[in-house]
């Protein structure tokens, strides 16, 4: 990503729709499921913290162009297995080379870490308004990944998904106005269309086990030997009336 693409994607994430976006995924983030344990917190992406406020001491670090820490998310000045708890707040769609971005994530991650990953979904109305726009701007220049290919990705990698959410079932319109307006969408969209929503976020933990255990291919056994492997018995055969 390019200095003119980080200043297009800080803009949006300022504006009315993604403010209400860091909203909506910032409640999500801090109502999971399970806690996120650990003590160091990283975010890439978002322009302003998700991360979920802890009432033990923890180190939180934001790497965006106005955060903490500039720099690239595919190549992360940290040491292997330092973090804790990985948020992925919309890179993933803008990265260059999404698959490094997520082994780079399993490198700094520790064992058991959590990594969260938000991402746009591709089959919902967020989805078609990308569809059917110029992709010039952000955030419908990035690629929309489907949960199915993101989730074979973190298979690859060891990465066991431990809960999914989905939200914002409305348009993605530009105006206060209109986004106030089509609040009943969010009652409607969560009960019937659940899987539409257009945000998905994804909790992901790293295992240092095999998720698939390696089975041995054992060999049948045999009631009887095979004929040709048994050795003949032994005889005392007549030679001339003697034994």
């Amino acid at each position: 990503m390019n200095h003119s693409d980080s200043k297009d994607i800080e803009r949006w994430w300022q504006s009315p729709l993604g403010q209400q976006l860091l909203k909506v995924e910032r409640e999500i983030v801090s109502q999971l499921d399970e806690p996120l344990p650990g003590y160091f917190f990283l975010q890439l992406g978002g322009g302003e913290s998700c991360l979920p406020l802890s009432n033990r001491a923890s180190s939180h670090c934001l790497v965006a162009p106005e955060g903490d820490v500039q720099a690239e998310a595919e190549s992360l000045p940290f040491k292997s297995h330092s973090i804790d708890n990985l948020l992925l707040l919309h890179v993933l769609e803008r990265s260059r080379d999404p698959h490094q971005l997520l082994r780079e994530a399993e490198r700094v991650l520790a064992a058991d870490g959590k990594l969260i990953l938000c991402c746009f979904n591709p089959f919902s109305l967020w989805g078609l308004r990308r569809l059917f726009s110029w992709q010039d701007s952000p955030p419908w220049d990035g690629h929309f990944f489907s949960q199915t290919r993101i989730r074979d990705w973190l298979a690859l990698l060891n990465f066991e998904v431990t809960e999914q959410h989905k939200a914002i079932y409305r348009p993605p319109f530009r105006h206060s106005r209109w986004m106030q307006g089509s609040l009943f969408m969010e009652r409607w969209g969560r009960r019937l269309w659940p899987w539409l929503g257009g945000v998905s976020v994804m909790v992901a933990a790293k295992r240092t086990i095999p998720l698939t255990p390696v089975r041995e291919s054992w060999r049948k056994r045999r009631l009887f030997p095979t004929p040709g492997l048994v050795n003949k018995p032994l005889t005392r055969e007549r030679n001339n009336g003697s034994r």
